[in-house]
């Protein structure tokens, strides 16, 4: 009996040992071989790491002012693996978060433990939903972008998305430099799965760095206020205006309007989003008289006193007529540009030559982008040479045929006033940051002499004194400029429009230091379509309060020095 006793222990003793060695092994295999795999499974029911925004560098006008900056807001997360019941918390947070309730339920339902439910809500939206208390939904801080001035400059400062990163206009094209370096924290939740800390490991983010932009807020706010009122006034369709430093190319103004509010951008109309002064390109019209001026001067062609028939308004050229907007006989030099003869101008043009007129639109960097640090600008059309048909030289040189945006028209023109160079217009001085600071070099190349800039700077000063711009003068002060009033061609009937015209004004400010240039366009204007009438008195209008108020912030002698 005993024996059979001994016998059965014996068994379950063996039995014990060989379980005992199996658990052994597999304790041993799990804790060395599948170590990593175990730990990665704890931890991803504990932990999970959510990014952090570096905050976004600000934006500033050239007086240190805030344009832009980061302000701050709440997003919700949620994390599916805690959510009980899907349907009915996505058709909660649908009601209450204004979102597609069939979008929530397959956030909810994906194999993740982090998704985002709705970035940068508002504060009192923040606190309605934490009222609910929905297990598995979180908040985090994050930063939103906020423009100070609402639609001040809106098109040039551009749109920052959810995800921090630059969508247009400054924004977009010093990204990297605005946008700060990402973070990391580690989020810890009880063994219960109740509620979620912060652990101590974090990844702390980086600011981004701070952009001086060449904008004065002041000038830029009455710059819009005078253009919408000229649109408005007009019934027009819509305009822009740059102000820019003629010596170095820093660009003080850049409106445009119609424009938007990059803190309502959802309630913004598309179109009102574009840059038009870069991103549109038009005829200028008679504006573009300037080339033949300068290339005139250059080659040593005429006199000031040489006499042209302006063949009394009407004059035929191959394929249609050449008409003046009134009746001249005999124009001197001079005249023919202070009265803006078409006539006087294409004989001028003829007699100079296809090759030489196009030798000088491209000097003046016409047909190509200026460089300016703004996204989309384009490159604006010229036709060479031999391309050109009978018509063409002698519509070319006033403005028809030819493509243009507005600020490739301020800048040629600066190189009237700053004594023969071509510049590159910038948006921004510097970029800065604790013990760090980058410049915006002056890029600019001498195209003209400085005797034939000067030239052509008197007798576009005449034209303001004694010519078609006379609603552009700014008492006390040497102002010049040249009108330009362009038939907009229409493609539906295959030719010019009887009534569709754009109105343009660039002129200088030429006795202040450093000279300024400012160009007003109005697309479609109703009741006028004169430049002169139109455009012109937005130039004075913005040219008087830009002196003014530039001396008595003495900051005009060192707008946008460079090293």
């Amino acid at each position: 009996m005993r024996k059979k006793y001994r016998s059965r222990i014996k068994y379950i003793y063996i039995a014990f040992v060989f379980l005992f060695v199996v658990l052994s092994l597999r304790i041993a295999y799990l804790q060395i071989f599948r170590k990593n795999f175990l730990r990665n499974l704890a931890q991803k029911q504990h932990y999970r790491l959510i990014p952090l925004e570096g905050k976004r560098g600000n934006i500033f006008d050239r007086t240190g002012k805030v344009l832009a900056t980061g302000v701050s807001s709440y997003s919700i997360f949620a994390d599916p693996y805690l959510i009980g019941d899907i349907d009915q918390t996505a058709r909660v947070l649908a009601l209450n978060l204004e979102l597609d309730k069939n979008e929530i339920s397959k956030l909810l339902g994906k194999d993740k433990r982090f998704v985002w439910i709705k970035r940068k809500i508002a504060w009192d939206e923040r606190n309605k939903m934490k009222s609910l208390g929905i297990r598995g939904i979180g908040f985090l801080k994050e930063e939103k972008r906020f423009s100070s001035q609402d639609e001040l400059a809106a098109a040039t400062l551009g749109l920052v998305g959810l995800d921090n990163k630059g969508l247009s206009g400054l924004e977009l094209v010093y990204d990297d430099d605005l946008r700060g370096k990402e973070g990391w924290v580690r989020i810890l939740q009880d063994s219960a799965s109740r509620q979620i800390i912060l652990s101590p490991q974090i990844i702390t983010p980086q600011p981004g760095v701070d952009v001086t932009s060449t904008i004065d807020m002041q000038l830029q706010y009455w710059a819009e206020e005078y253009l919408r009122d000229a649109v408005m006034e007009f019934g027009a369709k819509k305009g822009s205006v740059i102000v820019m430093n003629a010596e170095n190319g820093a660009v003080l103004v850049l409106a445009n309007y119609p424009s938007f509010n990059p803190n309502k951008v959802r309630t913004a109309t598309v179109e009102y989003m574009n840059n038009y002064a870069i991103t549109e390109m038009f005829e200028p019209g008679s504006v573009f008289k300037m080339n033949t001026l300068i290339a005139a001067i250059e080659e040593g062609a005429f006199s000031d006193d040489d006499k042209f028939f302006c063949e009394d308004g009407k004059f035929k050229i191959p394929g249609t007529y050449l008409h003046d907007w009134k009746p001249y006989g005999e124009l001197k030099f001079t005249e023919v540009f202070k009265k803006s003869s078409n006539i006087g101008v294409a004989k001028i043009a003829s007699s100079l030559g296809p090759e030489v007129v196009y030798k000088y639109m491209k000097k003046l960097g016409f047909g190509s982008k200026t460089g300016i640090d703004l996204p989309g600008e384009i490159n604006g059309s010229l036709k060479d040479p031999s391309k050109w048909s009978k018509t063409s030289q002698y519509i070319i040189p006033i403005g028809q045929e030819v493509g243009v945006n507005l600020i490739q028209l301020v800048r040629a023109f600066a190189v009237v006033v700053n004594g023969g160079y071509l510049v590159q217009p910038y948006m921004v001085e510097n970029i800065s940051a604790p013990f760090f600071l980058r410049k915006t070099p002056v890029k600019k190349t001498r195209v003209i002499s400085q005797a034939g800039a000067r030239r052509a700077k008197k007798i576009l000063i005449g034209a303001v004194d004694d010519g078609t711009a006379k609603l552009a003068a700014v008492k006390g002060f040497q102002v010049g400029g040249k009108t330009g009033t362009a038939q907009k061609y229409d493609s539906k009937i295959g030719r010019y429009s009887p009534s569709k015209y754009r109105a343009n004004f660039i002129g200088f400010i030429a006795d202040v230091h450093p000279p300024l240039v400012i160009g007003v366009t109005v697309d479609e204007p109703r009741k006028s379509h004169f430049g002169g009438v139109v455009s012109a008195p937005v130039f004075q209008k913005i040219a008087e309060k830009a002196v003014k108020y530039l001396e008595e912030e003495t900051i005009l002698a060192g707008a946008g020095q460079q090293n």
